[in-house]
């Protein structure tokens, strides 16, 4: 019986099979590589976005005020090279010959200023002389010795607006790095750098073996894949992210050049903190540790920068001394391995030693007025402010505002030391005090001191605290008398007014209130002259002069001026009774300094993108308010106040030269004022306590003090014009006693200042007979 096999199925060759199925294979590897030609593409997109888009929020930078310095100029190569020194320059031995650097021999100080961009201006770097003598700048000469106008130096860094990573971070090129630090760097974090495509297979491999048998625990990222992890992917340690990272660096290095790649590494890499604030990339970490730009950099501080990367807080010079000076030994010895240094070098650098210089000391301290800044900007730019690194100038000196406020504080602490009873206060509460100086031509805001420590209190006095100004509202009262042309006898500086007992009537809400004035103390000195009141600051004469005026004009005069405050038509407003602010009674006041010009405060000269252009720029827009005339009249009253009245204690304190001022003291004794100006300056102070106590302190004993110890650091050429003269101003020779023309029988004369057609024209009736016998009276 024959047996049954099953036939042997024939075999299909691979190619017959692939041939069949060739549509779905097809697509099968059509579809393979689309989908990695959209992952490709899609972290191609990634990568470019972010590295050719805006890589960082930046924080907006605010500046002072650049210095010019000219020949005339009052300075001391003391004063230059300190600021020299907060702009981390750098001081040398020999001629600066780049920018950033400095040599002083003697009263010369020759420096290499840096080129910087200025809303509106590009000022070039180049060097030049600065020479000094009695005080004032006897010579700025360029690199040839020849004479020119000045010299500019780059404005300083008063703080930073930061977004919600509290980032700080000074961008530099890879061209401003010195070679030491990229080299120290790629010695230590990516031998292989210029050599593999983003990721080192030899580095990934030997890494894991260290890791496998137990060792101390290494990275096998590259340089590359380091940057990416920070600028594109978070901290979490995953093999997916660590996939991801790979194909991005590989994206990367095949993108963009291994310069670039290192650029941006320099400026991303983090290296520390200073309180909440992160201290990202080399530019930044330079400025934190030494004290000097990247630029500046030595071997030995390069290899510490590198040796902070592995560990900025456990390597941190500042923190951790020997631990980052072993670190740095370490680097060093790297990049002698890597014949990047020779052998003197390498000894030479490490028996440097460590010398890390902590930023605080080059820290500009201006911290009420960067908070007013800050509230300015806030209006206009919104989060612009925490993300695309603005560029703010502002209007700030620095030497004036550092001058300003050591005279507040050391000031006020004199004051509770004079005073048994404010140093008992200040137990409960210290004494507090502002000061603000404005230049009166063009508003801006050169000082502002908010208050004696903003650590201990942050609120802004000049702008926030609103008090009673007192006898500082009198000369408003005058100007506005003064400026009237309609009255029948009009109102001049030799006008008399009674000082004695006066009670006024008025009607508030349809009933009739009265109010009796009284003088500071509570005493009467009869006819006196409008001059002879405002210096000496008498209440009475000046309730009188505002009833003449009429109140309505008063408070005319007074909104013309700027004070914007609230007002209201009452008797007492002619001593003061309102509140306001020290800024607004400084602008108001610019109008005496300005011949009747107002012009409003400002702090900021420009804003400009990270880029360099301008966003916006100051206009000063000039308002003439009140008349010029009446202006100087005004003008004339306050010097007398400053040679003879109640604020001469700026004379005795040791101010010299052309000045105007006012004391201001409240009836309750809370507030004590003082405002002092000329042509080209304005400062006002106040002194008093937060809580409204009362400080029992009048502004000749409160403020004036304080404000002498500060324009004492004021260059004295600043008080050296006159105060312009208007065509109509006259002068007569009166009798300060009487108001009449002087006689030659009247014990007192004086040249006295008027607008032209109001002078006296009749010889004073009250000297014209003074027989030398008694008998030849007429009987």
């Amino acid at each position: 019986m024959p047996t049954w096999t099953s036939p042997r199925p024939k075999r299909v060759s691979l190619h017959l099979w692939v041939y069949r199925h060739r549509v779905p294979i097809l697509a099968a590897l059509g579809a393979m590589v689309l989908a990695g030609l959209l992952f490709v593409a899609y972290f191609t997109s990634v990568v470019v976005s972010r590295f050719e888009g805006r890589r960082w929020s930046l924080p907006s930078r605010i500046y002072s005020d650049m210095l010019a310095v000219r020949t005339g100029d009052g300075g001391s190569p003391e004063k230059l090279t300190a600021k020299l020194d907060r702009l981390l320059y750098q001081r040398d031995e020999v001629i600066p010959a780049r920018p950033g650097h400095y040599r002083r021999r003697g009263d010369t100080v020759e420096l290499f200023t840096r080129r910087f961009r200025y809303p509106g201006h590009d000022f070039p770097g180049f060097p030049a002389a600065v020479q000094f003598s009695g005080g004032r700048v006897a010579s700025v000469r360029d690199e040839n010795g020849a004479a020119i106008a000045a010299v500019v130096v780059e404005p300083e860094l008063l703080g930073s607006v930061f977004g919600e990573d509290v980032e700080d971070r000074t961008l530099v090129r890879l061209s401003e790095v010195p070679r030491s630090l990229t080299d120290a760097i790629l010695a230590t974090e990516d031998r292989d750098f210029y050599r593999h495509a983003g990721v080192s297979i030899k580095r990934s491999f030997g890494a894991f073996l260290s890791n496998m048998r137990g060792g101390a625990k290494q990275g096998g990222s590259t340089l590359t894949q380091q940057l990416v992890k920070n600028l594109y992917l978070s901290p979490e340690r995953t093999f997916k992210r660590k996939a991801i990272e790979a194909v991005l660096a590989i994206i990367l290095d095949a993108r963009y050049s291994k310069d670039e790649i290192l650029e941006a590494y320099l400026n991303e890499i983090y290296l520390g903190r200073e309180g909440a604030i992160a201290i990202t990339g080399v530019g930044e970490a330079a400025r934190h540790y030494f004290g000097k730009e990247a630029a500046d950099l030595d071997l030995a501080e390069s290899a510490t920068l590198a040796a902070i990367i592995k560990a900025p807080n456990v390597y941190s010079p500042l923190r951790n001394p020997a631990r980052a000076l072993q670190r740095r030994d370490l680097v060093l010895r790297f990049m002698r391995e890597e014949k990047k240094i020779d052998d003197a070098a390498l000894k030479s650098a490490l028996a440097e030693p460590l010398r890390p210089v902590s930023r605080t000391k080059f820290k500009t301290k201006a911290p009420h007025f960067v908070d007013f800044v800050k509230g300015e900007l806030a209006e206009r730019y919104g989060e612009k402010l925490k993300s695309e690194g603005l560029q703010i100038y502002t209007t700030l000196d620095v030497d004036l505002q550092q001058a300003g406020q050591r005279a507040v504080s050391e000031g006020l602490a004199a004051l509770e030391k004079k005073y048994r009873r404010l140093a008992e206060a200040a137990k409960e509460a210290p004494l507090q005090g502002a000061l603000i100086v404005l230049e009166p031509q063009t508003g801006s805001v050169r000082v502002l001191v908010g208050g004696r420590d903003y650590r201990r209190s942050q609120f802004n006095r000049v702008t926030q605290a609103h008090r009673q100004p007192g006898s500082l509202f009198k000369p408003f009262v005058y100007l506005a008398a003064f400026a009237r042309r309609d009255l029948a006898k009009p109102v001049t500086p030799a006008t008399i007014f009674e000082d004695a007992p006066i009670t006024v009537a008025w009607d508030r809400q349809q009933s009739e209130q009265q109010w009796t004035p009284k003088n500071y103390d509570n005493s009467f000195r009869g006819p006196m002259s409008a001059r002879r009141a405002l210096e000496q600051s008498i209440n009475i004469p000046t309730v009188r002069a505002a009833l003449a005026a009429g109140l309505p004009t008063v408070l005319a005069t007074a909104r013309a001026a700027g004070i914007g405050s609230d007002l209201r038509p009452y008797p007492s407003i002619a001593l003061g009774a309102f509140e306001t602010s020290p800024m607004e009674i400084a602008s108001a006041y610019s109008v005496f300094a300005n011949s009747g010009v107002r012009i409003e405060p400002n702090a900021i000269v420009g804003v400009m993108n990270s880029d360099g252009s301008v966003l916006d720029r100051k206009e000063t827009a000039l308002k003439p308010a009140l008349p010029a005339d009446a202006v100087f009249l005004v003008d004339s009253l306050l010097r007398g106040a400053i040679d003879r009245g109640t604020g001469g204690g700026a004379r005795a304190g040791g101010v010299r030269g052309i000045l105007a001022g006012k004391t201001g003291t409240t009836n309750d004794g809370r507030d004590a004022w003082f405002v002092g100006f000329a042509p080209r300056f304005l400062a006002a102070v106040w002194v008093g306590y937060d809580d409204n106590r009362a400080v029992h302190l009048s502004g000749s004993q409160g403020a004036v003090p304080l404000f002498a110890d500060f324009t004492r650091s004021i260059p004295p050429q600043t008080f050296t014009d006159n105060f312009p003269v208007p065509s109509d101003i006259v002068t007569a020779d009166i009798d300060p006693g009487t108001g009449y023309l002087a006689g030659p029988s009247c014990p007192r004369h004086m040249t006295e200042v008027f607008i032209s057609g109001t002078a006296p024209v009749t010889e004073c009736p009250i000297h014209r007979f003074r027989p030398e016998d008694p008998s030849e009276l007429p009987g």
